[in-house]
């Protein structure tokens, strides 16, 4: 056999091993979202982890990234921690003074916590709930636009460039599937799987790097720092990006609310939240120095995750191509299907939690999450073959889309609850998130018709700060 029938043949058994798991897993209607409220914090830390290992992102990339900024780009998970320890200290006690992982208490819906009925909650108001929803729900979207974007690529390496169509459809469809059936049992669980696999891959292959004896220098790892004036560590656009995304990210993505509430001990969740962290950092870790020392090894390898699949496939060593290559490629599959699934079912639960009135059922779920599955292949051909974003582009777009709501979100967790329910507020609050939303992508969108990364990565910089702003002078008028 030939290493791309293997490598083909180990992508197919991934997908249809997590095709049969969701298959033969039975969840019922009140542990489908929620576990049964019996999350503890290794499977927290772990569902956090891969979730946050995505495809995009860490595999493709930080093996890139770190090329060019060395190990100075783990500024990225660093400043992920001082999200988690500011959210750990300021907004978690919160919830649990308002005993958000016990349920919604209107009796109405039994299948769990929502954000959105949380800040319907706090604002007194279903338009800020519905505000909050709509746009949590696009950001989560939008990642699942770049994941099936970067994982039909990766299919690059053994089909043609005319069916990528089909490899979309078909990863598509068996993520979609084996979540709307499994819910998020399947989901804590597969995740489990996939980074542990993740993590021994590519610590194996960094081990076999090293044992290649590469030339590597102290500088590849840590470059010779350059001027204040262009930065601090990394180019003032990027850094400004990478910290701000990453400190908002914490409260704005649906999938840690549905861990909250799956949890329900708060002291777990900060655990879980620091266990993540650091699975997320060593993981990320790993694949920047396996960036680093593959292509210090193999110095005509495309700069890409591409080109190191493609250069492994081509490898004269047995090993490399008919053993490590499959299982990278595997890996990659399963970074994709983790943050895919780990980003789908919070989406599902709340279209069903905060705009419906009562528990569904699965079947309704599983028609959801097909609803879901044709409307993200739509917006992907909008955004990829209509607009032609570029992966890069993209990628930046999506961070402001998934965080422009984490300033009201915050305000409503730390805020006082007679000033929030005063109708100013209110619709302050939704004027305030909408118009760091449209500045966002209005920055966004013109820095990609200028084809200026620089200037579509500080959209996010500048929509939150504009966003805090306004949201901090109308809080303080109406105190």
């Amino acid at each position: 056999m030939t290493p791309f029938q293997i490598t083909f043949l180990g992508a197919l058994g991934v997908l249809l091993y997590f095709l049969v798991y969701g298959i033969l897993y039975k969840s019922d209607v009140e542990s489908y979202f929620n576990c049964n409220r019996q999350l503890n914090r290794m499977e927290f830390g772990s569902s956090f982890a891969a979730a946050s290992t995505s495809l995009a992102t860490v595999l493709f990339f930080f093996v890139t990234l770190g090329l060019e900024n060395g190990l100075y780009i783990l500024i990225s998970p660093l400043s992920y921690l001082v999200g988690i320890l500011i959210f750990n200290k300021y907004i978690l006690p919160k919830l649990q003074i308002y005993r958000y992982a016990e349920g919604n208490e209107t009796g109405q819906i039994s299948v769990g916590s929502t954000l959105g009925l949380f800040m319907e909650q706090r604002f007194g108001s279903k338009w800020v709930k519905i505000m909050i929803s709509l746009i949590t729900m696009l950001g989560i979207i939008s990642i699942l636009l770049i994941e099936l974007y970067v994982g039909v690529d990766i299919f690059n390496i053994f089909i043609k460039p005319e069916y990528r169509e089909i490899a979309l459809v078909l990863i598509a469809v068996v993520v979609f599937a084996y979540t709307g059936l499994g819910g998020l049992n399947t989901v804590v669980k597969t995740d489990r799987i996939q980074f542990g696999f993740m993590l021994l891959v590519a610590f194996g292959i960094v081990i076999w790097l090293c044992i290649l004896k590469p030339s590597v220098t102290f500088a590849d790892f840590f470059p010779a720092p350059i001027p204040l004036s262009e930065g601090l560590l990394l180019k003032w656009p990027l850094f400004l990006n990478m910290v701000i995304v990453n400190i908002l990210l914490i409260p704005s993505l649906l999938r840690n609310w549905q861990l909250i509430a799956a949890t329900r001990d708060y002291s777990e969740v900060g655990k879980g939240l620091m266990g993540g962290f650091v699975f997320t950092a060593v993981i990320s870790a790993l694949f920047v120095v396996l960036g680093i020392l593959f292509f210090n090894v193999f110095p005509q390898t495309e700069l890409s995750l591409n080109g190191i699949l493609s250069s492994m496939a081509t490898s004269n060593d047995k090993v490399v191509s008919m053993v490590l290559l499959p299982l990278l490629f595997m890996a990659c599959l399963m970074a994709l299907l983790s943050t895919v699934d780990s980003s789908l079912l919070p989406v599902v639960q709340s279209i069903s939690c905060d705009f419906g009135k009562t528990q569904i059922g699965r079947r309704k779920y599983l028609m959801i999450t097909g609803l879901l599955l044709v409307l993200t292949i739509g917006i992907y051909w909008i955004v990829f073959k209509l607009l032609k974003f570029e992966l890069i582009e993209w990628l930046y777009t999506i961070f402001s889309l998934v965080t422009i709501s984490s300033p009201a979100i915050i305000l409503g967790c730390v805020g006082k609850e007679t000033v929030l329910q005063k109708k100013n507020m209110r619709i302050g609050t939704i004027i305030a998130t909408i118009v760091g939303l449209v500045l966002a992508l209005l920055i966004s969108y013109i820095g990609n018709v200028m084809g200026n990364i620089w200037f579509i990565q500080l959209n996010t910089p500048i929509a939150a700060l504009i966003d805090s702003l306004i949201l901090f002078i109308i809080y303080k008028v109406n105190s």
